[in-house]
């Protein structure tokens, strides 16, 4: 009779902002259009008082707009999502009514988990699935491939201390 290897859903978490007022959707609104209205006025005072023609200015005043409205939904509106199986790490990011799994790492390939980055590895490869503040960010240091890749994750202790037992786990039952 073949055996079937059980999967075990051991600790899913989803982290997202803390709610401010200056993170709701109308403050976030409001600042991007005193963004636009900024950047025209600078434009038109380029213009005026320099004679910096618009065509050069104003593709660079549109892509610093694009740029902050990257930040701002980058901060601002991702959440992330983990999940601990009994053999697996899922990394997952959820904007909006998007998910994007970002990784999905086997335990057995994770080399080290801290809160300090490993600043050896300057070769590594970052995702970064965390929020601010980074002070509270763990790293995870797997090799997949030959390739060695650092997760930068925002877990609450309590996830931090699952993932950790799991992987202590299956690092004694990989020794014996």
């Amino acid at each position: 009779m073949d055996e079937t290897n059980v999967i075990n859903l051991i600790a899913i978490e989803t982290v997202s902002p803390k709610w401010r007022m200056t993170r709701s959707a109308g403050a976030v609104y409001a600042a991007l259009i005193v963004l636009i209205i900024g950047c025209i006025s600078v434009g038109n005072l380029l213009y005026e008082r320099f004679f910096i023609p618009r065509h050069i200015t104003q593709p660079i005043l549109y892509a610093s707009i694009a740029i902050a409205g990257y930040l701002i939904y980058r901060r601002h509106f991702l959440r992330y999502r983990y999940t601990l199986t009994s053999e697996m790490l899922a990394i997952e990011e959820l904007g909006g009514k998007k998910e994007r799994t970002l990784a999905a790492i086997d335990l057995a390939a994770i080399h080290h988990i801290s809160r300090e980055k490993d600043e050896r590895n300057k070769k590594a490869r970052i995702i970064r699935a965390s929020l601010p503040p980074q002070k509270n960010t763990i790293w995870i240091l797997a090799v997949i491939d030959g390739k060695e890749t650092q997760y930068a994750i925002s877990a609450s202790d309590d996830f931090l201390t699952k993932l950790t037992e799991q992987w202590n786990g299956l690092r004694t039952k990989s020794i014996e």
